[in-house]
Protein backbone atom coordinates (compact mmCIF):
# COMPACT_ATOMS: atom_id res chain seq x y z
CA UNK A 1 0.00 0.00 0.00
CA UNK A 2 2.78 2.14 0.66
CA UNK A 3 4.19 1.42 -2.34
CA UNK A 4 1.17 2.54 -4.34
CA UNK A 5 0.89 5.93 -2.45
CA UNK A 6 4.47 6.56 -3.12
CA UNK A 7 3.98 5.75 -6.83
CA UNK A 8 1.34 8.09 -6.81
CA UNK A 9 2.90 10.90 -5.16
CA UNK A 10 5.44 10.58 -7.59
CA UNK A 11 2.84 10.72 -10.56
CA UNK A 12 1.20 13.87 -8.95
CA UNK A 13 4.46 15.62 -9.02
CA UNK A 14 5.84 14.85 -12.33
CA UNK A 15 2.66 16.22 -13.69
CA UNK A 16 2.79 19.39 -11.60
CA UNK A 17 6.11 19.57 -13.17
CA UNK A 18 5.01 19.38 -16.34
CA UNK A 19 1.45 22.06 -15.82
CA UNK A 20 1.29 24.56 -18.13
CA UNK A 21 2.27 28.15 -16.56
CA UNK A 22 -0.22 31.09 -16.53
CA UNK A 23 0.84 34.81 -17.44
CA UNK A 24 -0.55 37.47 -15.71
CA UNK A 25 0.22 41.47 -15.49
CA UNK A 26 2.71 40.83 -12.40
CA UNK A 27 4.78 38.95 -15.48
CA UNK A 28 5.34 42.19 -16.92
CA UNK A 29 8.00 45.12 -16.65
CA UNK A 30 7.97 47.99 -14.61
CA UNK A 31 9.14 51.52 -15.10
CA UNK A 32 13.28 51.35 -14.72
CA UNK A 33 12.98 48.07 -15.49
CA UNK A 34 16.02 46.74 -18.28
CA UNK A 35 16.47 43.82 -19.79
CA UNK A 36 19.48 42.32 -21.91
CA UNK A 37 18.51 40.53 -25.01
CA UNK A 38 21.02 38.29 -27.87
CA UNK A 39 20.26 38.80 -31.10
CA UNK A 40 20.61 37.10 -34.54
CA UNK A 41 18.76 36.32 -37.64
CA UNK A 42 18.51 32.98 -38.00
CA UNK A 43 16.83 29.94 -35.93
CA UNK A 44 20.26 28.00 -36.61
CA UNK A 45 17.83 25.26 -38.91
CA UNK A 46 14.84 25.23 -35.96
CA UNK A 47 11.51 25.29 -37.65
CA UNK A 48 9.53 27.81 -35.25
CA UNK A 49 5.91 27.05 -36.35
CA UNK A 50 6.10 23.57 -34.36
CA UNK A 51 4.14 23.77 -31.39
CA UNK A 52 1.80 21.93 -28.80
CA UNK A 53 0.90 20.76 -25.03
CA UNK A 54 3.37 20.10 -23.04
CA UNK A 55 6.23 20.54 -25.87
CA UNK A 56 9.90 20.92 -25.84
CA UNK A 57 11.66 23.57 -27.92
CA UNK A 58 15.58 23.45 -28.13
CA UNK A 59 17.07 26.87 -29.63
CA UNK A 60 20.20 25.79 -27.43
CA UNK A 61 22.53 26.13 -30.61
CA UNK A 62 21.52 29.81 -31.19
CA UNK A 63 24.52 32.25 -31.95
CA UNK A 64 23.74 36.01 -31.36
CA UNK A 65 25.51 38.70 -33.81
CA UNK A 66 24.82 41.70 -31.24
CA UNK A 67 23.36 42.50 -27.97
CA UNK A 68 21.19 45.24 -26.61
CA UNK A 69 18.95 46.56 -23.61
CA UNK A 70 15.42 46.58 -23.58
CA UNK A 71 14.75 49.67 -21.14
CA UNK A 72 11.73 50.52 -19.70
CA UNK A 73 11.29 53.83 -19.07
CA UNK A 74 9.19 56.38 -17.04
CA UNK A 75 6.89 58.37 -19.81
CA UNK A 76 7.98 61.37 -17.83
CA UNK A 77 11.63 60.73 -18.63
CA UNK A 78 10.90 61.29 -22.57
CA UNK A 79 11.24 64.79 -24.24
CA UNK A 80 8.39 67.22 -23.24
CA UNK A 81 5.70 66.87 -25.87
CA UNK A 82 5.71 62.97 -25.49
CA UNK A 83 5.93 63.21 -21.33
CA UNK A 84 2.39 65.37 -21.56
CA UNK A 85 0.35 63.12 -24.05
CA UNK A 86 1.91 59.90 -22.51
CA UNK A 87 1.74 60.84 -18.95
CA UNK A 88 1.77 58.31 -16.23
CA UNK A 89 -2.32 58.30 -15.93
CA UNK A 90 -2.57 57.05 -19.45
CA UNK A 91 1.05 55.44 -20.24
CA UNK A 92 3.01 53.08 -17.54
CA UNK A 93 6.28 53.23 -19.47
CA UNK A 94 7.77 53.50 -22.81
CA UNK A 95 10.60 51.96 -24.51
CA UNK A 96 13.19 52.41 -27.70
CA UNK A 97 11.70 50.89 -31.34
CA UNK A 98 14.74 49.80 -32.64
CA UNK A 99 12.94 47.70 -35.27
CA UNK A 100 12.01 51.06 -37.24
CA UNK A 101 14.89 52.71 -38.36
CA UNK A 102 12.56 55.14 -41.62
CA UNK A 103 9.48 56.05 -42.89
CA UNK A 104 8.94 56.03 -46.50
CA UNK A 105 8.21 59.88 -47.15
CA UNK A 106 10.08 61.98 -49.23
CA UNK A 107 12.01 64.80 -47.21
CA UNK A 108 11.40 63.03 -43.50
CA UNK A 109 15.23 61.81 -41.95
CA UNK A 110 13.83 59.54 -38.80
CA UNK A 111 16.71 59.80 -36.04
CA UNK A 112 14.52 58.04 -32.58
CA UNK A 113 11.12 55.81 -32.31
CA UNK A 114 9.92 54.83 -29.35
CA UNK A 115 6.66 52.73 -28.04
CA UNK A 116 4.32 54.04 -25.39
CA UNK A 117 2.38 51.17 -23.69
CA UNK A 118 -0.26 50.78 -20.92
CA UNK A 119 -0.43 47.86 -18.46
CA UNK A 120 -3.30 46.82 -16.48
CA UNK A 121 -4.15 43.73 -14.63
CA UNK A 122 -6.70 42.78 -17.61
CA UNK A 123 -3.92 43.45 -20.77
CA UNK A 124 -0.82 45.12 -22.21
CA UNK A 125 -1.61 47.71 -24.75
CA UNK A 126 0.32 50.28 -26.96
CA UNK A 127 -1.04 53.39 -26.61
CA UNK A 128 0.76 55.12 -28.59
CA UNK A 129 4.28 55.97 -30.66
CA UNK A 130 6.88 59.04 -30.91
CA UNK A 131 9.04 59.67 -33.69
CA UNK A 132 11.67 62.23 -33.85
CA UNK A 133 11.48 63.16 -37.53
CA UNK A 134 13.79 66.17 -38.79
CA UNK A 135 15.22 66.39 -35.05
CA UNK A 136 11.29 67.38 -34.28
CA UNK A 137 9.87 65.12 -31.79
CA UNK A 138 6.12 64.01 -32.86
CA UNK A 139 3.84 62.17 -30.63
CA UNK A 140 0.70 59.90 -32.58
CA UNK A 141 -1.68 57.94 -30.13
CA UNK A 142 -3.14 54.55 -31.26
CA UNK A 143 -7.02 54.79 -31.91
CA UNK A 144 -8.28 52.18 -30.79
CA UNK A 145 -5.38 50.75 -29.22
CA UNK A 146 -2.84 47.66 -30.39
CA UNK A 147 -3.43 44.79 -27.49
CA UNK A 148 -0.50 42.96 -27.58
CA UNK A 149 -1.61 40.17 -24.29
CA UNK A 150 -4.83 39.86 -22.62
CA UNK A 151 -4.24 38.94 -18.89
CA UNK A 152 -5.17 35.92 -17.38
CA UNK A 153 -2.75 34.30 -20.52
CA UNK A 154 -3.17 30.59 -20.74
CA UNK A 155 -3.09 27.41 -23.66
CA UNK A 156 -5.85 28.07 -26.42
CA UNK A 157 -6.45 31.95 -25.10
CA UNK A 158 -7.12 33.50 -28.72
CA UNK A 159 -7.98 37.48 -28.97
CA UNK A 160 -7.74 39.99 -31.68
CA UNK A 161 -7.67 44.25 -31.89
CA UNK A 162 -7.66 46.93 -34.50
CA UNK A 163 -4.94 49.20 -34.12
CA UNK A 164 -4.44 52.74 -35.99
CA UNK A 165 -2.21 55.81 -35.46
CA UNK A 166 -0.98 58.96 -37.47
CA UNK A 167 1.50 60.56 -37.34
CA UNK A 168 1.03 64.85 -38.84
CA UNK A 169 4.71 65.52 -39.90
CA UNK A 170 4.76 69.68 -40.12
CA UNK A 171 5.26 70.98 -43.94
CA UNK A 172 5.98 67.54 -44.99
CA UNK A 173 2.30 65.71 -44.67
CA UNK A 174 0.43 62.84 -43.36
CA UNK A 175 2.02 58.72 -42.30
CA UNK A 176 -0.21 56.35 -40.34
CA UNK A 177 -0.73 52.62 -39.84
CA UNK A 178 -3.52 51.08 -39.73
CA UNK A 179 -3.35 47.06 -38.39
CA UNK A 180 -5.56 43.90 -37.23
CA UNK A 181 -3.36 41.46 -34.24
CA UNK A 182 -4.61 38.14 -33.80
CA UNK A 183 -2.82 35.99 -31.07
CA UNK A 184 -3.14 32.37 -30.00
CA UNK A 185 -1.53 30.75 -27.29
CA UNK A 186 -0.69 27.77 -29.44
CA UNK A 187 1.66 25.66 -26.72
CA UNK A 188 3.26 25.70 -23.38
CA UNK A 189 6.36 23.66 -21.90
CA UNK A 190 9.79 23.55 -21.88
CA UNK A 191 12.23 26.15 -23.89
CA UNK A 192 15.91 25.70 -23.79
CA UNK A 193 17.84 28.68 -24.94
CA UNK A 194 21.76 29.27 -25.20
CA UNK A 195 21.64 31.16 -21.93
CA UNK A 196 18.88 29.10 -19.56
CA UNK A 197 15.85 26.67 -19.67
CA UNK A 198 12.14 27.78 -18.70
CA UNK A 199 8.56 26.85 -18.47
CA UNK A 200 6.83 28.96 -20.73
CA UNK A 201 3.75 29.77 -22.38
CA UNK A 202 3.84 30.16 -26.29
CA UNK A 203 2.12 33.35 -28.59
CA UNK A 204 1.32 33.49 -31.90
CA UNK A 205 0.51 36.30 -32.95
CA UNK A 206 -0.57 37.08 -36.77
CA UNK A 207 -0.15 40.90 -38.04
CA UNK A 208 -1.16 42.67 -41.14
CA UNK A 209 -1.17 46.30 -41.41
CA UNK A 210 -1.10 48.89 -44.34
CA UNK A 211 0.54 52.57 -43.78
CA UNK A 212 -1.20 55.05 -44.78
CA UNK A 213 0.98 58.07 -46.58
CA UNK A 214 0.15 61.99 -48.02
CA UNK A 215 2.56 64.12 -49.42
CA UNK A 216 1.29 67.85 -48.92
CA UNK A 217 3.50 69.11 -51.56
CA UNK A 218 2.98 66.91 -54.06
CA UNK A 219 -0.90 66.34 -53.16
CA UNK A 220 -1.30 63.11 -53.27
CA UNK A 221 -1.53 59.75 -50.40
CA UNK A 222 -1.85 56.22 -50.87
CA UNK A 223 -1.85 53.57 -48.97
CA UNK A 224 0.87 50.78 -49.13
CA UNK A 225 0.02 47.21 -47.40
CA UNK A 226 2.79 45.27 -45.43
CA UNK A 227 4.36 41.95 -45.63
CA UNK A 228 1.94 40.28 -43.14
CA UNK A 229 4.08 39.93 -39.91
CA UNK A 230 4.21 36.57 -37.74
CA UNK A 231 5.83 36.75 -34.09
CA UNK A 232 6.68 33.60 -31.82
CA UNK A 233 7.00 34.68 -28.48
CA UNK A 234 8.05 32.17 -25.42
CA UNK A 235 6.72 33.71 -22.09
CA UNK A 236 8.20 32.74 -18.84
CA UNK A 237 6.74 33.80 -15.22
CA UNK A 238 8.64 36.58 -13.72
CA UNK A 239 10.60 37.60 -16.67
CA UNK A 240 9.07 40.88 -18.08
CA UNK A 241 10.09 40.43 -21.98
CA UNK A 242 9.79 36.87 -23.68
CA UNK A 243 12.91 35.02 -23.42
CA UNK A 244 12.62 34.54 -27.09
CA UNK A 245 11.03 36.02 -29.93
CA UNK A 246 11.26 34.97 -33.46
CA UNK A 247 9.94 37.29 -35.90
CA UNK A 248 9.20 36.56 -39.69
CA UNK A 249 7.50 37.86 -42.76
CA UNK A 250 5.07 35.92 -44.99
CA UNK A 251 7.05 36.13 -48.28
CA UNK A 252 5.76 34.36 -51.28
CA UNK A 253 3.65 32.70 -48.47
CA UNK A 254 6.71 31.47 -46.44
CA UNK A 255 7.84 32.62 -43.89
CA UNK A 256 10.94 34.30 -43.57
CA UNK A 257 12.95 35.03 -40.56
CA UNK A 258 13.35 38.89 -40.01
CA UNK A 259 15.26 38.58 -36.28
CA UNK A 260 15.45 36.30 -33.25
CA UNK A 261 16.61 37.73 -30.25
CA UNK A 262 16.84 35.31 -26.28
CA UNK A 263 17.28 37.00 -23.01
CA UNK A 264 20.77 36.98 -22.01
CA UNK A 265 23.98 38.45 -20.11
CA UNK A 266 26.54 40.82 -21.08
CA UNK A 267 28.96 37.99 -21.57
CA UNK A 268 32.01 40.24 -21.80
CA UNK A 269 30.93 40.86 -17.90
CA UNK A 270 31.31 37.42 -16.80
CA UNK A 271 35.03 37.06 -18.23
CA UNK A 272 33.99 34.94 -21.33
CA UNK A 273 34.53 37.19 -24.54
CA UNK A 274 35.36 34.53 -27.05
CA UNK A 275 38.36 34.90 -28.70
CA UNK A 276 39.59 37.63 -26.32
CA UNK A 277 43.12 36.78 -27.39
CA UNK A 278 44.46 34.64 -30.40
CA UNK A 279 47.23 33.27 -29.02
CA UNK A 280 47.11 29.39 -29.11
CA UNK A 281 45.70 29.20 -32.72
CA UNK A 282 43.02 26.51 -30.90
CA UNK A 283 40.56 25.11 -32.22
CA UNK A 284 37.82 23.00 -31.04
CA UNK A 285 35.88 19.92 -32.38
CA UNK A 286 33.43 18.80 -33.35
CA UNK A 287 31.32 21.60 -32.15
CA UNK A 288 28.50 21.39 -31.42
CA UNK A 289 29.35 17.87 -29.50
CA UNK A 290 27.14 15.21 -27.82
CA UNK A 291 30.01 13.05 -26.10
CA UNK A 292 33.23 15.17 -26.08
CA UNK A 293 35.13 17.36 -28.33
CA UNK A 294 38.92 17.69 -28.85
CA UNK A 295 40.53 20.89 -28.06
CA UNK A 296 43.46 21.82 -29.88
CA UNK A 297 46.35 24.16 -29.95
CA UNK A 298 50.03 25.08 -30.05
CA UNK A 299 52.28 26.36 -27.95
CA UNK A 300 55.40 28.55 -29.31
CA UNK A 301 57.21 28.35 -26.10
CA UNK A 302 57.05 26.36 -22.79
CA UNK A 303 54.62 27.82 -19.97
CA UNK A 304 52.47 26.73 -17.21
CA UNK A 305 49.06 26.14 -19.07
CA UNK A 306 45.33 26.09 -17.37
CA UNK A 307 42.30 25.21 -19.23
CA UNK A 308 39.17 25.27 -17.52
CA UNK A 309 35.54 25.41 -18.89
CA UNK A 310 33.06 28.14 -17.89
CA UNK A 311 28.81 28.18 -18.06
CA UNK A 312 27.11 31.15 -19.92
CA UNK A 313 27.15 33.29 -15.87
CA UNK A 314 31.04 32.71 -15.54
CA UNK A 315 30.79 30.20 -13.16
CA UNK A 316 33.73 27.55 -13.73
CA UNK A 317 32.40 23.90 -14.28
CA UNK A 318 35.89 22.01 -14.82
CA UNK A 319 39.46 22.24 -14.97
CA UNK A 320 40.87 20.31 -17.78
CA UNK A 321 44.50 21.59 -16.97
CA UNK A 322 46.63 22.59 -15.44
CA UNK A 323 50.16 22.24 -15.44
CA UNK A 324 53.54 23.37 -16.97
CA UNK A 325 53.77 22.89 -20.75
CA UNK A 326 56.84 22.70 -23.50
CA UNK A 327 56.27 23.96 -26.69
CA UNK A 328 54.42 21.53 -29.12
CA UNK A 329 50.81 21.09 -30.14
CA UNK A 330 48.65 19.30 -27.67
CA UNK A 331 45.19 17.70 -27.86
CA UNK A 332 43.32 17.39 -25.05
CA UNK A 333 39.82 15.30 -25.28
CA UNK A 334 36.97 17.06 -23.29
CA UNK A 335 34.42 14.20 -22.48
CA UNK A 336 31.48 15.93 -21.93
CA UNK A 337 29.49 13.08 -19.55
CA UNK A 338 32.82 12.41 -17.15
CA UNK A 339 32.30 16.49 -16.62
CA UNK A 340 28.66 16.45 -16.13
CA UNK A 341 28.31 19.15 -19.30
CA UNK A 342 24.14 19.15 -19.66
CA UNK A 343 22.78 20.54 -22.78
CA UNK A 344 24.06 24.19 -23.84
CA UNK A 345 26.99 26.50 -24.33
CA UNK A 346 29.93 26.28 -22.82
CA UNK A 347 33.22 28.51 -23.07
CA UNK A 348 37.00 26.31 -22.70
CA UNK A 349 38.98 29.33 -21.70
CA UNK A 350 43.06 28.49 -22.36
CA UNK A 351 45.36 30.73 -20.14
CA UNK A 352 49.47 31.15 -19.62
CA UNK A 353 51.04 34.15 -17.68
CA UNK A 354 51.65 35.76 -21.11
CA UNK A 355 48.07 35.12 -23.20
CA UNK A 356 44.56 33.90 -23.06
CA UNK A 357 42.13 32.24 -25.19
CA UNK A 358 38.41 31.29 -25.38
CA UNK A 359 36.28 29.32 -27.68
CA UNK A 360 32.63 28.46 -27.27
CA UNK A 361 31.71 24.88 -27.26
CA UNK A 362 27.88 23.98 -27.98
CA UNK A 363 26.68 20.42 -26.40
CA UNK A 364 23.78 19.13 -27.70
Amino acid sequence: MKKITLLTLFGFAAAFANAQITITHTDMPNPGDSVLVSITTSTNGVDQTLTGPNYNWDYSTLTYNSQQEVKFDNPLTFPLVFAVMFNPFVTSYGRENRNITSIPVPGVTLSAAYDFLKESTGSLKQVGTGLTINSVPIPAQYSPNDVIYNFPMNYLNTDSSDYSYLLSIPTIGDYGETGHRVNVVDGWGTLITPFNTYQTLRVKSVITSIDTLYVTNFGFGSNIPRPTRVEYKWLATGKQIPVLEVDANIVGGNEVVSNVQYQDIHHSAAGIAENSISAFNAALYPNPCTDGAVLNYNLTSAAKVKITITDVLGKQIATVADENQSSSMYFKTINTKELHLTKGIYFVTIQSNEAKEVKKLIVQ
